[in-house]
């Protein structure tokens, strides 16, 4: 196999979505302050938020929701040394794991339901007879679909079509 590598990555968050994660964590700031130095917005006599789990409480919610609105999920494979990395960041960090890629069996496109009644497409690797690892999601079936033909070819692996309920097919299907 010649050394190949293959990033795939949600990209950049949007705007709105941006601004809102920074929002949220220039208010845990505030309130970490607040918590451990005891700053004070307002000043009151007599008040104090130092050591106040009510500011901690709220500036911990605060964190966990400018890194929901900031985190990026990719997925890295380095095929010269057989593996691959989940991979999530929030801004120029980022968290993942090296671990052994297994003998992919086949990429699929599949369609997934989503609470709304709305549907999403996803990419997911397959191997070991029925196990999966989701690669790529996007609600968008063109650009779904041209992921998942990609990385089979990057893969040399087969592609299966699971768009449709009940009515999979094989794409160019590696074996006669």
């Amino acid at each position: 196999m010649e050394n190949k590598n293959i990033i795939i990555s949600e990209g950049v968050r949007p705007l709105w979505q941006t601004l809102l994660a920074t929002a949220f964590f220039t208010l845990a700031v505030i309130m970490f302050g607040m918590f451990f130095f005891g700053y004070e917005l307002f000043p009151a006599d007599g008040i104090s938020n130092k050591g106040n789990f009510g500011v901690f409480y709220i500036a911990t919610a605060c964190t966990a929701q400018g890194i929901l609105f900031s985190s990026v999920k990719s997925v890295l494979f380095d095929l010269g040394k057989n593996k691959f990395k989940e991979e999530y960041g929030v801004g120029p960090l980022r968290l993942g794991r090296w671990k052994k890629l297994p003998k992919i069996e086949y990429v699929s496109v599949f369609r997934q339901l989503k609470g709304n009644g709305s549907y999403t497409y996803e990419v997911n690797l397959w191997f070991k007879k029925n196990r999966s690892l989701t690669i790529y999601e996007n609600g968008d079936l063109k650009t779904t679909f041209a992921m998942g033909e990609s990385t089979a070819k990057a893969l040399n692996v087969d592609l299966l079509n699971a768009t449709e309920p009940n009515a999979f097919k094989w794409v160019n299907r590696l074996d006669p």
